[in-house]
């Protein structure tokens, strides 16, 4: 099931996306011993992190995994792991409302052939190699994580973590979620935020046009699935 949700106030919207999402949460912990939710980078996402901080429900029954992370150290400025960190994590511990442990950072091994990504998929398989709620943000193109319309990234059958030194947008460098894992989730919100992103949610919104082209609708076969925008 889809729904919209358009307010043009991106800050009254970001503050509806988070209180959606942590009702989402409650609504998992109510039927699971822990939640694992999948969170990006970006502007926005910080806003719906400062949000969520406020709300009460059992933090320490909630797992956050990174969709997508460009290939830097955990401290790294441009690190989503330490956006998610510093927004929510350290706030949050310092409260004591939730441990360190529940946030895992994808490890950047540049020794491996992978990069590491085959630790972080043992990571998550210690949690049931899945994700139960996914946040997303659409980018210009339609590109969600960093899978990128008619890409490799998109067409990688690959069911874990794959890694990239191709990317469309800069830097090149990356790590993403495979599409079948983004797709394991069961809940979704997903942000169009920005008159930048215009022309992406008009392909989202286009019947013909497929995932291949707007990677922003692989939340369309998801059971619960929300879109958060200030287009009209």
């Amino acid at each position: 099931m889809l729904t919209i949700i358009q307010e043009k106030d991106q800050d009254r919207l970001m503050q509806r996306a988070a209180l959606h999402l942590c009702e989402k949460i409650r609504g998992e912990l109510a039927v699971r011993e822990q939640v694992i939710l999948a969170v990006p980078g970006g502007r926005n996402v910080a806003k719906i992190f400062q949000v969520m901080q406020g709300e009460e429900l059992d933090w320490q029954r909630v797992h956050f995994f990174i969709i997508d992370e460009r290939l830097v150290p955990v401290d790294h400025p441009d690190s989503n792991y330490k956006l998610l960190r510093d927004h929510f994590i350290d706030p949050m511990a310092r409260a004591g409302r939730i441990a360190h442990g529940n946030a895992h950072p994808f490890i950047m091994d540049p020794a491996s052939a992978d990069r590491g990504a085959r630790h972080y998929e043992r990571v998550l398989a210690e949690h049931g190699f899945r994700y139960d709620i996914i946040l997303l943000s659409s980018g210009e193109d339609g590109h969600v994580g960093a899978l990128y319309p008619h890409h490799h990234s998109l067409a990688d059958g690959h069911h874990g973590f794959i890694v990239m030194d191709d990317s469309p947008k800069p830097p090149p460098e990356r790590m993403t979620s495979s599409l079948s894992l983004m797709q394991t989730a069961e809940v979704a919100v997903l942000l169009f935020v920005g008159e930048a992103k215009r022309e992406a949610y008009g392909k989202f919104n286009d019947a013909s046009c497929p995932v291949a082209a707007c990677p922003a609708k692989l939340v369309l076969s998801m059971r619960d699935a929300t879109v958060f925008t200030d287009l009209a």
